[in-house]
């Protein structure tokens, strides 16, 4: 969103996980939430009577800022259990960080528990033999815990890891526009009434709605992801030549230049906006993005606003798609390197940051998994001091709500491939349709490479 090498890592990472984010941010590296950390955590956690002059030691790595709510729960976990000591150590959620990580799981570093934001490298590290097992397990049923979203990340039928949080992606949107328009905010709409609200939107320097490119791909991926993780057919080839591609690709070409309501790719390419900035200054009345904006809408000393946010969920392609899947899905997947002294810690360690202790990282936007979160905390700590600024209802319905979630499988190579694709398409080189089919060439040139 900062600039183009940001945004095209950006897309990379988050086509394969759920946006949110991830460690970095995405939805992977760049799209990791960053809030102010709250020292407050789950009130029905007892703390330890167990005096212990000689504690177990636990190291933690994650790919958020430790100020940003990590070292708060891990404070508050070693408050409560002074048995059982927590340190945290944070890598960079890209390939530089991933490669750091992995190199730790396998040297003599101390690693006893860990995230994943990336599904690919979190296979993998479950077939290095770097992720514990966790079926030996039997105090806590995950997919009771987290939904049939948490199912997703199960590996030959088991977990490695518990996903902790949700990372859909969804739209920002200026209440005060929609209401001077007499616009409802939507609870489940399609790309074309995206595009009308967008053109109803749309003033003097006032964008219609906007977006970092990643995004044009999620009504796509998730018009596919109730067929395939894979995003594949039946017969195993490439979906991408659906018809439904070639209306979403039209959709977003029209809004560029028939309407002129969102900004057009080249002008983006070359302006590099602050979206996030662009959003909160009403110079664009809806955003296209994730939880990340929570720390410049949150941020009202330094992006000062007086109009209401609220948060309407991603427009699926057509209104009457009833397959459709939120593209994201649940993440922040927080595995126990096989190779720790101490499991049965870190074990108790998971259970309690997945259904209470992960309450700091609320404060960055990071919504819990668990069932059994306090939701009214979590949400209360999101919008601490700037309540009156947000349609909570909106965003409680969306974040907090039921949409159903899925989580893509596609590789990355695939992914930056077809990142060429769509900017061809957004800069009128390809239509639609040919967008769509080399779309589907490239995602089938890269399905045969994996099965030789």
């Amino acid at each position: 969103m900062r600039n183009r090498k940001w945004m095209r890592a950006g897309m990379a990472a988050l086509i394969a996980i759920p946006l949110a984010l991830t460690g970095c941010g995405a939805q992977g590296g760049s799209n990791q939430a960053e809030g102010t950390a709250s020292p407050s955590a789950g009130s029905s956690t007892v703390p330890s009577t167990v005096p212990n002059k000689n504690p177990i030691k636990l190291t933690m790595w994650g790919g958020v800022p430790p100020e940003n709510g990590p070292q708060a729960v891990v404070d508050n976990w070693n408050k409560l259990n002074p048995d059982i000591q927590v340190e945290y150590v944070r890598f960079v959620n890209d390939d530089a960080g991933n490669l750091k990580l992995d190199t730790a799981l396998i040297s003599s570093q101390p690693v006893d528990m860990y995230m994943s934001y990336d599904f690919s490298l979190y296979e993998k590290r479950i077939k290095a033999g770097n992720v514990l097992d966790l079926s030996k397990f039997t105090d806590y049923k995950v997919d009771d815990k987290m939904g049939i979203g948490a199912s997703l990340w199960k590996v030959d039928g088991k977990y490695y890891g518990v996903p902790t949080q949700k990372g859909l992606s969804f739209v920002w949107l200026n209440k005060d526009m929609l209401d001077a328009k007499g616009l409802k905010v939507p609870t489940d709409w399609s790309l074309d009434e995206f595009r009308d609200y967008a053109n109803k939107l749309k003033g003097d320097k006032v964008w219609g709605a906007a977006q970092s490119d990643y995004y044009f791909n999620v009504p796509i991926n998730g018009s596919m992801l109730k067929g395939s993780l894979l995003l594949t057919k039946p017969d195993g080839t490439s979906a991408f030549d659906s018809p439904l591609t070639v209306k979403a690709l039209q959709v977003y070409s029209d809004m560029m230049f028939k309407d002129k309501s969102i900004m057009p790719h080249t002008e983006q390419i070359t302006s590099k906006p602050a979206l996030d900035q662009m959003f909160v200054k009403g110079e664009t009345a809806m955003l296209f993005s994730t939880n990340q904006i929570f720390r410049t809408t949150n941020n009202v000393k330094d992006y000062p606003r007086t109009f209401k946010v609220a948060a309407a969920p991603a427009p699926k392609i057509n209104k009457d798609q009833t397959d459709y899947l939120n593209a994201g899905g649940l993440g922040d997947v927080l595995s126990i390197n096989p190779r720790t002294k101490n499991p049965e810690a870190a074990w108790k360690f998971i259970k309690w940051y997945s259904d209470s202790g992960m309450l700091p990282m609320a404060a960055g936007g990071r919504v819990p998994s668990s069932k059994d979160f306090p939701v009214d905390e979590a949400i209360a700590l999101m919008f601490k001091g700037v309540e009156n600024t947000y349609d909570i209802d909106s965003i409680k319905r969306v974040m907090f709500g039921s949409l159903p979630l899925g989580l893509s499988r596609l590789d990355k190579k695939t992914g930056m491939e077809q990142q060429v694709v769509y900017d061809k398409v957004f800069t009128q080189k390809l239509t639609p349709e040919e967008g769509a089919k080399e779309l589907a060439r490239v995602h089938n040139g890269n399905l045969q490479a994996a099965k030789k």
